[in-house]
């Protein structure tokens, strides 16, 4: 009798041990960080003013067919990014658009050097903030300004000009000196159209505020970029060791 107690007691000990063991949460990876918060607006404001706040006219519904025609000659031209953001523009949806990060660092060297700056001075400094040979810690970048030229790409020139930057990423320290970085680039930017510029596409010329002026009238709607590229993993991250950039899929680019 006592035997067969004991084994009861033995087994429920057991049981109880094995509650506890599978009660234990298993530690998790950390998660790589999203885009920071969105740059904040210039003090004027960014754009050419409320949407829709003004009456259109027939001339305004003959201009928005030559912009049509426009995106369809840029994109005969080649400049499919450009073609595509403003045919967005024209759906006057004013959703967000979302472009892939990859393309934009094949076309821009000085994009690439930025970014690679940039994650490299983040990952370093994360795994030097890292106490002891082993533990991982996130970082989210600060935006940064770049703007596209027309010497490195017409194409992402008219598609954006200016735009914001930023890496976030986790950096798992496996030794002293060596460990494991994955991180992700984001592109952000407000696309608008207003005063003080002008614009020649193939046989197009327009100034800045004939577009702008579809927006107060209610025939376009500005509205926001966004991109976040695929998560780009270094095994045997060393800090200041150069860093792989996100590359693009064959068939998400059209030549």
């Amino acid at each position: 009798m006592r035997s067969f107690i004991s084994i009861l007691l033995s087994g429920a000990l057991l049981a109880s041990q094995l509650h506890l063991t599978c009660a234990v949460p298993t530690p998790r990876d950390l998660a790589i960080p999203p885009p920071p918060a969105d740059p904040p607006k210039p003090p004027k404001g960014d754009g050419i003013g409320p949407y829709k706040s003004k009456e259109a006219s027939f001339g305004d519904r003959i201009s928005k067919l030559k912009f049509q025609a426009m995106a369809s000659a840029a994109d005969g031209l080649g400049l499919h990014n450009a073609a595509n953001n403003l045919r967005h523009y024209l759906d006057n949806s004013g959703k967000d658009l979302f472009i892939p990060p990859e393309n934009m660092l094949k076309d821009l060297a000085g994009l690439r050097n930025t970014v690679q700056i940039l994650a490299q001075n983040q990952a370093s400094a994360t795994f030097k903030a890292i106490t002891g040979d082993k533990g991982e810690k996130a970082f989210s970048s600060k935006w940064t300004g770049y703007y596209a030229t027309t010497t490195e790409s017409k194409d992402w020139f008219y598609a954006l000009g200016g735009f914001s930057v930023s890496v976030t990423g986790v950096v798992s320290k496996t030794g002293a000196k060596a460990g494991t970085l994955k991180y992700a680039v984001h592109v952000f930017d407000r696309y608008n159209w207003d005063n003080g510029k002008s614009v020649d596409i193939g046989p197009f010329h327009f100034e800045d505020r004939e577009l702008g002026e579809l927006h107060l009238k209610g025939l376009a709607r500005e509205y926001t970029v966004r991109g976040t590229s695929k998560v780009v993993t270094v095994n045997g991250f060393t800090p200041g060791a150069p860093i792989p950039l996100p590359k693009p899929k064959d068939d998400d680019r059209r030549d």
